[in-house]
Parts: structure tokens; sequence; C-alpha cells
């Protein structure tokens, strides 16, 4: 599979820093900005317990972003898109609720060190 969301206007290159762990609340979501343009490339990263999911933040409905606010909406490990109440779940982005039902968020590869979260390595 190719990555994608690399392929993006401003993506952060693999290793790049994005934050530490205790950044993402447990059960919560951060948006992350990567460039200076009206558009920047944005990251949600998702974190469950020890456990962090990064997406391209783009609603897979429609090319708008999740979060009309700075805040991410969360619950019940899933992110909850502002615009069509569409809820996807941390673990793989996948829409379970909503008009894009069955349809994924833009998933980007995160690793962490020393208690920090970096962009992984792109897929093969």
């Amino acid at each position: 599979m190719t990555d994608v969301w690399n392929q993006q206007p401003y993506a952060p290159a693999p290793g790049t820093a994005v934050c530490a762990l205790d950044d993402i609340p447990d059960g919560g979501a951060k948006c992350f900005e990567f460039g200076r343009a009206m558009r920047p490339f944005e990251l949600l990263v998702a974190r469950s317990g020890s456990s962090v999911y990064g997406y391209y933040n783009r609603c897979a409905h429609m090319e708008v972003p999740l979060n009309l606010l700075p805040t991410v909406q969360t619950g019940g490990g899933h992110l909850m898109c502002d615009h069509h109440y569409a809820r996807f779940r941390f673990t793989d982005g996948l829409c379970v609720e909503g008009p894009c039902q069955n349809e994924s968020l833009m998933p980007v590869p995160l690793e962490q060190r020393g208690g920090k979260v970096y962009i992984g390595p792109r897929s093969s």
C-alpha cells in the first residue's frame, strides 16, 4: 500500500517530533499543524492508554477538518466530526456512524520514543 498522507502539502517527514505523549489526554485527541499556509497539514493524534493513532485531519465524507474549534471531539474511543456527526474509531479510523459509514480517515504512522510521539516511517 502506498502512503497518501505524505503527498499532502506540508506533510511532515518521518522522524518529525509531534508532541509528548502526556500532551494528549487519555481517551482524547489533539490537532497539530505543520507548515505555514492558509491550509497547513493538520494531524490528528488520538490516545488510548499508551497507544497513539494518527490521521490526516480531513473527514472521509467531505474534504473538511473534523473539528470546527481547536478541540477535537472524542468519546468512547471515537473521533467525531463536528460538521456531519460522523464517528471514527481511534484504532483504524473507520467510520462506524454517519454519512461516510465504512469509509476511513487517512492514517499517518506514528511511533513513540522516550515519552514523545514522532511521525513514523512510511509504509511499504
